[in-house]
């Protein structure tokens, strides 16, 4: 049984490409939110650049499973360009469209916990 085949078609399509993943060339005028779960060593770290309440650029660094990637890479993608009063995660609806396992409820919230944490510290509500 290969990689791929344990996991749905989005999923592995998400983790392979992983849209936005990575570091900021440049971390200045970017605003990092972190979550961790230690049990599972999962870690996710978002970057945002925000300019007149607007979404301008996204990052994001995980360390899990590519339920993780796939969630942390759907957000991003619907985040960039969005008002920060306008975006908003839902773990649970995550974890529908992915097709994952409840077990993997603990790995969305970590995701929403990151990206909470990034619009916080750009001064945004989450």
């Amino acid at each position: 049984m290969s990689p791929q085949s344990r996991y749905p078609p989005l999923v592995w399509d998400l983790f392979v490409q992983a849209p936005l993943a990575g570091g900021p060339a440049n971390p200045a005028g970017w605003f990092q939110g972190e979550a961790t779960e230690p049990l599972s060593g999962t870690r996710v770290r978002v970057y945002l650049a925000v300019a007149d309440g607007c979404v301008r650029d996204l990052r994001y660094q995980v360390r899990g499973c590519p339920y993780t990637v796939a969630a942390a890479a759907i957000v991003a993608t619907r985040w960039l360009g969005q008002r920060t009063c306008a975006v908003s995660i839902e773990p649970r609806r995550l974890l529908s469209e992915l097709t994952a396992p409840i077990a993997k409820l603990g790995r969305m919230l970590v995701v929403e916990d990151a990206y909470r944490r990034a619009l916080q510290a750009a001064g945004q509500t989450a």
